[in-house]
């Protein structure tokens, strides 16, 4: 059986493949507007009822998590007979996973708060925050804020690691090596989070987790990094909110 991780070696499915996956979640999303459906706006009102955009955020990136996990599920199940190891959900080698990931997002998180802050000195216009950012300082109370750290501590993580280092990387690495596929699939990461003052530090940071699953072949330790990184960025939103800084 072919694996995938640290080794790059083959894997069976292509880029096409890996592609199309993206695609039908992006036309999912725009064939079902989710917040103009009814029985939608009734789960993110009972989930967040003091705050509605929330609740919809938070069912839209639940779905979004669990649309990634059938969708290559299928693809590696039905069509290859692979299990989840091929896609990096397994133990890996070298560090515990789990306090390598925690200690590498601690300082994914303070380098990158380091080059945000460097380049919004020197960036020439004002630019508007993600609309999702807006979302999160609208979000007072522990309920609020705890499904704020579901958000972008679990799914999004969950999610963007499955799919961009543990399913499109391997791809995009078969037909390109190691080192441009890593600088390709974090390109597109980046440009996803449609966040122009910080597109070259979520590049850099997609590196940095791209790299971080080849030297420990485990996709656990990327999620973890990616999650630890994401709550401290929204546990310092908070706090600035708290303190009447934003």
């Amino acid at each position: 059986m072919m694996r995938v991780g640290s080794n790059n070696q083959k894997i069976p499915w292509s880029v096409f493949e890996a592609l199309l996956v993206f695609i039908i979640i992006l036309s999912i999303k725009r064939i079902l507007p989710f917040p103009k459906i009814a029985w939608f706006n009734s789960l993110s009102k009972a989930i967040s009822p003091g705050n509605v955009f929330l609740g919809q955020v938070f069912w839209n990136s639940l779905f979004v998590a669990l649309f990634f996990f059938v969708l290559i599920g299928l693809i590696l199940k039905l069509k290859y007979s692979l299990t989840w190891r091929e896609v990096g959900l397994k133990q890996g080698a070298g560090k515990n996973w789990l306090t390598m990931g925690i200690s590498q997002g601690i300082l994914l998180f303070f380098i990158m708060t380091i080059l945000v802050t460097m380049i919004s000195l020197f960036f020439p216009f004002e630019v508007e925050e993600q609309a999702i950012v807006d979302i999160f300082k609208t979000a007072w109370g522990w309920r609020e804020r705890f499904l704020c750290l579901l958000i972008v501590s679990v799914f999004a993580p969950f999610s963007e690691e499955l799919y961009f280092r543990g399913f499109l990387y391997p791809a995009v690495s078969k037909r390109r090596g190691k080192l441009p596929a890593v600088i390709i699939t974090s390109i597109f990461f980046s440009f996803l989070h449609f966040d122009l003052v910080r597109f070259i530090p979520i590049t850099l940071g997609g590196i940095w987790l791209n790299l971080l699953y080849i030297r420990t072949g485990s996709l656990y330790t990327s999620m973890v990094a990616h999650s630890v990184w994401n709550a401290l960025m929204i546990s310092l939103l908070f706090y600035a909110q708290s303190a009447g800084i934003v």
